[in-house]
């Protein structure tokens, strides 16, 4: 068991300092610990089987557990940090689909409120009324002495051009709300920090800026109020310094199985 560099008087400490290096790739790693398992296999006696005083190869046998045991935990914190890396990209992933909904919102927003002026604009100016949620209405000085036929048909047409116009509006807000609640795991009743955002104030990332600029540009909308809330909640998940304030679902890790402990780190 010497082989490889390996010290066969070594300690626990230092066999893990071997083990963490760069260079030792984890499928050596498997290859030594199947190789210990191999060993410890043939060294454990069989029912029935004589066994001398002090077992087969004593020294042996316990250099393989040291080393079997070093070998175990330095590919549990491989395989750890394999996790982390995969939580922190998911969290950087879901934190820019959320944003990049956001500001393609706002790059559509105007074209889309242009076509309202215009329409609403053009409707006001023959007389109608126009609503809220784009429907258009006669007036009583439009219906004096007009071709009432004439009149419907104009006011339908208004009507379907204005009401389609709205509903692009709000649907692609609406839309854009429903991704960064997915995203960012915000509650259905919206109570708490949603558990990204908590995740990514303990690895130290400030998202409050892109945020804070969506807030002052977009709409009174159900989608403003949302990202305002969510601009509060970036600051208040800044201040935390240990994670344990309440969060939507309970407090959850990066790849989102809620737990009781704190929100995993992201860098």
């Amino acid at each position: 068991m010497s082989d490889g560099g390996v010290d066969p008087t070594g300690t626990h400490e230092e066999y893990l300092r071997a083990f963490r290096q760069p260079g030792v790739s984890s499928q050596q790693l498997h290859d030594l610990l199947d190789a210990v398992n191999v060993f410890l296999d043939t060294v454990t006696p069989r029912e029935g089987e004589y066994v001398p005083h002090g077992g087969w190869a004593p020294e042996s046998t316990a250099l393989a557990f040291r080393i079997g045991r070093a070998v175990e935990q330095v590919l549990a914190e491989r395989e750890e940090a394999d996790r982390e890396r995969v939580r922190r990209r998911e969290i950087r992933d879901r934190l820019v689909t959320a944003l990049d909904a956001v500001l393609d919102c706002l790059r559509a927003l105007p074209d889309l409120a242009e076509v309202e002026v215009d329409l609403g604009s053009t409707a006001i100016h023959e007389g109608f009324q126009v609503y809220e949620d784009g429907s258009v209405r006669t007036t009583r000085a439009q219906e004096r002495g007009a071709d009432m036929g004439e009149l419907e048909s104009r006011r339908a047409e208004l009507d379907e051009l204005m009401t389609e116009a709205v509903a692009k509006r709000t649907g692609l807000m609406n839309d854009t709300a429903e991704v960064v609640r997915e995203q960012l795991g915000v509650a259905p009743d919206g109570v708490g920090i949603p558990w990204v955002l908590v995740a990514a104030a303990k690895g130290g990332l400030d998202i409050s800026e892109p945020f804070e600029f969506a807030a002052h540009h977009l709409p009174t909308s159900p989608l403003r109020e949302l990202v305002v809330q969510l601009v509060a909640d970036i600051e208040l998940a800044n201040t935390l310094e240990d994670g344990t304030a309440m969060v939507t679902g309970g407090t959850k890790t990066l790849d989102g199985e809620t737990a009781s402990d704190d929100a995993a780190n992201t860098e």
